[in-house]
């Protein structure tokens, strides 16, 4: 039996129309002075009737964008209600680089000229005061955040008040909605992502003599390789921003560690679990020429030194992978070795709006663009990172950049994807624990001393 098309079908054409003619007017393609098509025109390209065409065009008109020209049809105005705004769009710097993000805000521009971005890098120190705060003080209207960041905004038991509440995208990975959900409401849009891995210079290995890493691997192999792969004054085999908050909590994870609190709800870090992670954090570069391993400033030096091939093996993700576009050396990646159990940390950047922002409409069209198709398109296809949509990502066209040969790894290890909120523990207890493990892993305290200092701090 078929019957007449329901309403709602009238109604997605309906507004499919007027967000055609009114994209149209506002990227330019309609210039102020043009005629929209005839009304019958209209009807046939949309499927609608003469009367639904009109109520779309009866909206346009309320919006000031067009005008009734008697007896000569419908002429275009401008723009207007839809003035030019400004929105302040804070963003991670690196994002430049691991998302070609500069030249996916230049085409939004072009497609909406009557919104103009004002870019916010974000630094280091944004989420130093209170994240409400730090948004109020810049008026941001759309916000990159991490999972440690959106971590922070729940601490702060903000995130009601501060983010506004978005829909689940269908296509997207559905494991990393989970960091972004509080009270059943998503607040931040996945954008992209990665585990953290381990890369490896192929080259460096074959002339060692050594097996390339795989799924088995320990860290007692890691350490015998490195061994092998280190030459006095030339290389080193295992480069390890150990004091990264995304690189020594790995040892957690893998040794099961979960956190319990007391009855005032202070966390208890006198467990044997927690112990041997921290000892083992140390352990593994012990006769691996220690005196290179703490020279590292920030996570972009391991990339440096491997592009130099003055490191062989470095602990790394798919968005610092981004600094080896132009490697002139073979190289590819692996699963993080392990400890007690295979797991690995769990990186994501989304993007979330401001509550308290004017303008949610057009921040709204930004992070639809961003996550649309076409974008992650993009980001899957210049980059090496892994966009969000799950479609896109394992894309499998010809590759237009050159990539590690096990690029698609990431699908074969999504069980092992942790969070450190999976041990029950906050970012900033994590903080004050890199913070004072910092004299242990230096070697300037031993072990007891630096863990007694750290449960008297917390």
């Amino acid at each position: 039996m078929t019957g007449k098309p329901r309403r709602s079908t009238f109604r997605t054409r309906l507004e499919e129309m007027v967000t055609a003619l009114s994209n149209d007017i506002l990227t330019g393609k309609l210039q102020p002075g043009d005629f929209l098509p005839s009304e019958l025109m209209l009807a046939e390209q949309f499927q609608l009737s003469k009367n639904s065409v009109r109520k779309g065009l009866e909206m346009l008109l309320q919006l000031e964008m067009i005008e009734k020209a008697p007896r000569i049809g419908t002429r275009v105005v401008g723009p207007g209600m839809n003035k030019r705004i400004t929105l302040r769009f804070g963003y991670y710097p690196t994002l430049m680089l691991e998302a070609n993000l500069k030249q996916l805000v230049d085409r939004f521009q072009q497609q909406y000229p009557h919104i103009q971005l004002k870019m916010v890098p974000l630094s280091e120190t944004f989420f130093s005061t209170t994240p409400q705060e730090a948004l109020d003080r810049d008026e941001l209207d759309l916000i990159t955040l991490n999972t440690h960041h959106f971590g922070l905004c729940k601490e702060n038991g903000e995130i009601k008040n501060m983010l506004e509440p978005l829909e689940r995208k269908e296509d997207t990975y559905s494991f990393l909605l989970r960091p972004f959900t509080a009270d059943n409401s998503l607040y931040v849009q996945p954008f992209t992502f990665s585990p953290i891995v381990l890369c490896y210079n192929k080259d460096h290995f074959r002339e060692a003599k050594q097996p390339e890493p795989d799924s088995s691997w320990h860290w007692n192999d890691v350490q015998k390789a490195a061994q092998a792969l280190t030459i006095h004054h030339d290389r080193i085999g295992l480069f390890f921003h150990l004091q990264s908050i995304n690189r020594w909590p790995l040892f957690l994870l893998q040794n099961k560690v979960v956190f319990e609190r007391d009855e005032l709800g202070k966390l208890i870090v006198d467990n044997e679990p927690f112990r041997e992670a921290m000892r083992l954090s140390l352990h593994l570069f012990e006769g691996m020429n220690p005196e290179n391993l703490y020279m590292s400033e920030n996570d972009s030096d391991c990339e440096m030194y491997f592009l130099q091939q003055k490191a062989s093996m470095i602990v790394t993700s798919y968005f610092s992978l981004n600094h080896l576009r132009h490697a002139e050396f073979n190289y590819d990646i692996a699963p993080l070795p392990y400890s007690e159990e295979a797991r690995t940390q769990l990186l994501v950047i989304g993007l979330a709006i401001n509550k308290s922002s004017e303008h949610k409409e057009a921040a709204q069209m930004l992070l639809d663009y961003l996550i649309s198709d076409e974008t992650q398109l993009h980001i899957r296809q210049h980059t090496l990172s892994i966009p969000s949509d799950k479609g896109v990502a394992e894309w499998m066209g010809k590759e237009p950049l050159k990539r590690p040969s096990r690029f698609h790894m990431y699908r074969d290890i999504v069980p092992t994807f942790l969070n450190y909120s999976d041990m029950n523990i906050t970012f900033r207890e994590l903080e004050i624990i890199r913070r004072i493990f910092k004299l242990y892993w230096a070697r300037l305290d031993d072990f007891d001393t630096v863990f007694q200092r750290l449960k008297e701090a917390l």
